[in-house]
């Protein structure tokens, strides 16, 4: 299938799209999954977005190409992901309509109360107070200037409180906090706002079904006023006009493919004996390779490697002439400590000729397209094999990874996916 077999294709036609777009203007569409799209803007914002964005501009464009391949996959993947999770109705759930009002609300309360702090100065009489009071100590003087618009603005604050209550007509019912107390009691309300014990429970995962000893109303009684600041606020942002629409839908397009991940997870892994199982079948997730400190010389032809040998094995030092005649820039800089290698990382050539090297042995000569190499181990770190739990993370990340290809292509023949680049790489792709 595309997603899984043509990556290496996609990633170039990615690269010589974006050479072709250079000159041009606006956002072009690079693939389209069913009724979505994805635009080459949006490439960028996830290049930038990633953690690679600090190296990317000194990447060549292999490595480039193939990391806007791989994005690019992953942003297809999600919008198959997000069409499936409307079609299964996880959007209309309780749960997530629940989920997104919270975060709507959550979004309403910070911009009000960042707005609230930014209107904070400091009167020029009170500053220059704090300029006579630490003069010649700049340091001193930050630390009182914060000091004050923190306390400023925790005073702004209780009186936008004092006032939103006593705008809303806000009644506590701090006497039915009781051992009794229900989670449809209502222990808050006012215009457009009711709180319920219940309420204050879903936002507190250690607060017992009921009150209990454990737990004092004084205690109860906080969270609860938090709970009514947190509505009061948002309610009085939108009572402003402020528009939180654009971040909402964005939470929600990015939200909604998690949740379905999560559900098909589930499936996937319905006990810990499933990965158990499978790693019982694949013992190698465990292994822990061997670790070489390697010593290395390069030459340019085989000659000089096999003359510079016979003078190591007559007593020179591999590393004295690394740092003199290796045609290896890195290797030369370092007199030949090439520092601790993982077994099978390396040049297969130069796996091949050192699998059964002893320390300190000097290897024939290996020939590799870098030239003529002559290696020695200075020590190893043995590997092993770790136990099931110290790979478990590990193990579920092969099992996903194993389940979700099959199921990503099942999606892509539901929605298809259309890759619009460039059109003599266009056809290569569906082959």
């Amino acid at each position: 299938m595309i997603l899984k077999s043509h990556l290496k294709s996609v990633a170039v036609a990615v690269l010589l799209l974006f050479s072709a777009l250079s000159a041009s203007a606006g956002a072009e569409v690079l693939a389209t999954v069913g009724s979505l799209s994805v635009t080459s803007d949006q490439l960028e914002t996830a290049i930038a977005s990633s953690p690679f964005n600090v190296q990317f501009a000194a990447m060549d464009e292999d490595d480039q190409a193939a990391l806007r391949g791989d994005l690019l996959k992953r942003l297809v993947i999600q919008r198959l992901l997000y069409l499936e999770a409307e079609r299964l109705g996880l959007d209309k759930t309780p749960e997530f309509t629940k989920e997104l009002e919270s975060f709507r609300l959550g979004l309403l309360y910070r911009h009000y109360m960042d707005r609230l702090r930014e209107q904070i100065t400091i009167p020029p009489e009170d500053l220059a107070v704090l300029k006579d009071r630490h003069k010649g100590d700049p340091d001193g003087l930050t630390a009182a200037k914060s000091a004050y618009v923190v306390d400023r603005y925790r005073a702004v604050r209780l009186l936008t409180l004092q006032t939103l209550r006593e705008k809303r007509g806000v009644k506590v019912y701090k006497e039915r906090i009781t051992p009794e107390t229900a989670k449809d009691t209502l222990l808050l309300e006012g215009e457009g706002i009711r709180i319920t014990y219940g309420d204050i429970l879903e936002g507190t995962r250690d607060l017992p079904e009921a009150p209990s000893p454990e737990w004092s109303p004084d205690q109860i009684e906080e969270k609860l006023y938090k709970r009514a600041e947190f509505l009061l606020i948002a309610q009085a942002a939108e009572a402003e006009g402020v528009d939180v629409g654009d971040r909402v839908a964005s939470y929600r397009s990015e939200r909604l493919p998690a949740l379905l991940l999560q559900r098909m997870e589930a499936q996937w892994i319905p006990g810990e004996e499933v990965l158990q199982e499978y790693f019982q079948a694949h013992p190698e997730l465990g292994r822990v390779l061997e670790r070489r400190h390697i010593g290395q010389l390069v030459a340019a032809t085989r000659d000089e490697a096999e003359a510079l040998r016979e003078r190591i094995l007559a007593g020179e030092s591999l590393f004295a002439l690394a740092g003199e005649q290796s045609i290896d820039p890195y290797g030369r800089e370092r007199n030949g400590d090439m520092g601790w290698v993982v077994e099978g990382r390396g040049m297969p050539e130069i796996e091949q000729a050192i699998a059964q090297l002893r320390n300190d042995e000097i290897s024939a000569v290996v020939e590799t397209p870098r030239g003529f190499h002559l290696v020695t181990i200075l020590e190893r770190r043995p590997g092993g094999q770790r136990p099931f739990d110290s790979v478990r993370d590990k193990v579920r990340q092969e099992v996903i990874a194993q389940k979700s290809a099959p199921y990503f292509q099942d999606l892509e023949r539901r929605y298809g996916v259309k890759w619009n680049v460039i059109q003599a790489q266009h056809a290569g792709l569906n082959q």
